[in-house]
């Protein structure tokens, strides 16, 4: 009789065995628990557990964890936060339900540090199909890093003294927001080397005064590199920055962490960063975050003085900030003191008395007070500089953005009254109406106190009044997102689907469709202004929601009417138009045609479209196919098409 092969094992040393145990995987491990008796005593005792645990996960939240490593309950404890992984799969697989996203957002922030690594796996994970998952896992690693952000930010400014030399901290909780896959940390270890070239350097030079100090702290940051260039690139593929986008440029390589060793160095000699103020893209939003800032080494003022205020103190310098009304500064020495000096980072670190500073003032039509010269604190330098991001994201009408930024706000600002009413407008935008309701609740209660800051108080009657709103727009909400969009018995056939890769007949510009109407539903003002009504066939046409290729539109999705799509073709470059000279509307056809050589990268075979929101709507797209498969939530709502293209 032919002998099993657990007898083979059973019969090796117990020394042999954990030995052979230890080169398992964990679901082998497990297997072989499931055995038999003594393969489960031998496998639940193996130290390989304790590997697994520690290999797998690198944060630790407080509670039950300690408790078993302290009792080697290593199995156990990998049961235990595999259970966790699986529950946090399971929120971001459902984060594409409309109606049930912000509770998973809010049991996810509960998981806290617990989730944390399950959800940068998933945010990574590699396939064709896996583009839904990793834009879900990504919004919900912001969402529980942001929610991480505001606490820390309050802690910090209520002990100021423990990060006096660290004025960097709360801005790199607002770019580890932008970038939640990075460990911002590097930062805040690169500006410790700064501050020790610093001190290399006044030692060698044998100063002895804070201003000699700061004249050399000002060449290490603002004197050119030794290779002569101006900036940092900000990436491999040296894409080129564009103002005013919607999205930090957050998607080049740095975000990988595989580049920061190209700019993390340290300048010899008299070679320094290089750093200065970016004039051409000022309202970059990438230019008020300071991993980005370093890459480039351009910035805007407020940004440039935490990287050089968090240099200098490092160093033994106490350099304080100085908040001026359309201009940002640091500053060196007491007040109307000979040694006194402002220091002008957006302009390389020029250096000026208070009298150059008055005249630069009056030169800027600034009305002078001396107020505006006094030093302020790092809740005055956290808040204007949310506060720039959230004008730039109004702006560009990035509600997320707003959103998280408005968090950080209260949470140096917790009673203020215009964040509050701030944060419930852009939580009614993101359809979060819960949230909205409480803001307006809490609004109320504030409201009541003369104390609290901020220009708004509205009165109780105005507050019910918008919570009545807030309450009648959820409700409709609900409906809307619950309602299923069947194709229509008529003479007008919808041609398309959702997850159709398209191109534009007249602009040729690709996108995939993430929803349509069998007719124009659109406000009238604007089928007024694209004046649709002179399309053959009008507004009584199927129109579609399309997300556009970022490569031909930067970030816009558009509303596209039935006559003007067509399928993408192998070679899909626009004929030239028929006539010479056009003008009006076809004038941007013979641009296209004109440009055909510049745009043709952007026409290539493949089908995939580029957009940073393509994850909100489909898993993803296999290469040989002309059609996104649509997650969940979107096969829902839209029930027939599917069906329709079988």
């Amino acid at each position: 009789m032919q002998q099993q092969p657990d007898a083979y094992l059973l019969d090796l040393p117990a020394s042999l065995l954990q030995q052979v145990l230890a080169l398992c995987a964990p679901a082998q491990l497990a297997r072989c628990a499931a055995a038999c008796r003594l393969l489960r005593q031998a496998a639940t005792g193996c130290p390989a557990w304790q590997q697994h645990c520690l290999q797998r996960w690198s944060h630790w939240g407080p509670g039950i964890w300690n408790e078993l490593q302290q009792q080697e309950a290593w199995k156990t404890l990998y049961a235990a936060r595999r259970q966790v992984d699986l529950q946090a799969d399971q929120l971001v697989a459902t984060l594409v339900w409309p109606l049930e996203r912000y509770g998973c957002i809010a049991e996810l922030q509960q998981l806290g540090h617990d989730a944390l690594d399950q959800l940068r796996r998933l945010a990574v994970k590699q396939g064709s199909l896996m583009i839904g998952t990793r834009y879900w896992a990504k919004q919900a690693l912001t969402a529980v890093l942001s929610h991480f952000q505001a606490n820390s930010m309050k802690q910090i400014l209520q002990h100021p003294q423990a990060t006096q030399n660290m004025p960097e901290a709360g801005a790199l909780m607002v770019a580890q927001a932008h970038y939640p896959l990075v460990d911002v940390s590097a930062v805040s270890a690169y500006l410790d080397r700064l501050a020790e070239e610093c001190k290399h350097r006044v030692a060698a030079a044998g100063t002895r005064t804070d201003l000699e100090a700061l004249l050399i702290l000002n060449q290490l940051l603002f004197n050119p590199p030794a290779d002569g260039s101006s900036a940092a690139s900000p990436g491999p593929d040296d894409t080129p920055r564009q103002a005013e986008l919607p999205y930090p440029m957050s998607a080049w390589s740095w975000e990988l962490q595989d580049s920061a060793a190209d700019w993390m160095n340290i300048p010899s000699g008299n070679a320094g960063l290089g750093l200065q103020g970016d004039s051409e893209n000022y309202y970059d939003p990438s230019n008020s975050l300071l991993p980005f800032v370093l890459a480039t080494r351009k910035g805007i003022p407020i940004s440039l003085a935490i990287v050089h205020a968090a240099v200098g103190r490092r160093a033994g310098l106490p350099i304080e900030f100085v908040g001026m009304p359309m201009h940002f500064m640091n500053k060196l020495g007491d007040a109307e003191t000979p040694d006194e000096r402002f220091i002008d980072v957006f302009a390389g670190g020029k250096m000026l008395d208070r009298e150059a500073v008055k005249a630069m003032m009056q030169q800027n039509d600034i009305p002078f007070h001396e107020s505006r010269l006094q030093a302020v604190g790092l809740a005055e330098v956290y808040t204007r500089l949310c506060g720039n991001l959230i004008n730039i994201y109004s702006h560009s009408r990035n509600t997320s953005k707003q959103g998280i930024l408005l968090d950080m706000l209260l949470a140096i600002s917790p009673n203020n009254i215009e964040y509050s009413i701030r944060h419930a407008q852009v939580a009614v935008n993101r359809d979060d109406f819960d949230t909205a309701i409480n803001d307006y609740k809490r609004i109320a209660e504030l409201a009541g106190s003369v104390a609290a800051p901020g220009a708004l108080h509205p009165p109780p009657a105005v507050i019910r009044s918008r919570i009545s709103a807030v309450e009648a727009m959820r409700s409709a909400w609900h409906q809307q997102a619950l309602e299923q969009i069947r194709r229509p018995n008529q003479a007008v056939t919808v041609q398309f689907k959702v997850g159709d890769v398209i191109r534009h007949r007249r602009y040729h510009y690709r996108g995939v469709i993430y929803g349509w109407d069998a007719e124009c539903k659109a406000e009238e003002d604007w089928m007024q202004q694209m004046r649709i009504d002179q399309l053959p066939g009008g507004r009584h046409q199927p129109y579609y929601h399309v997300l556009v290729d970022h490569r031909d539109r930067p970030f816009q999705s558009t509303y596209v009417a039935q006559e003007n799509i067509v399928r993408p073709t192998p070679d899909p470059t626009p004929s030239a138009p028929a006539t010479a000279g056009p003008s009006g509307e076809a004038s941007e056809v013979w641009d296209m045609w004109n440009n055909r050589d510049l745009l043709a990268p952007h026409w290539e075979h493949s089908l995939q479209v580029q957009h940073p929101d393509i994850g909100e709507y489909f898993e993803g797209i296999e290469p040989d196919e002309s059609c996104y498969h649509v997650n969940a939530y979107l096969n829902f709502r839209f029930p027939e098409d599917w069906i329709a293209a079988i």
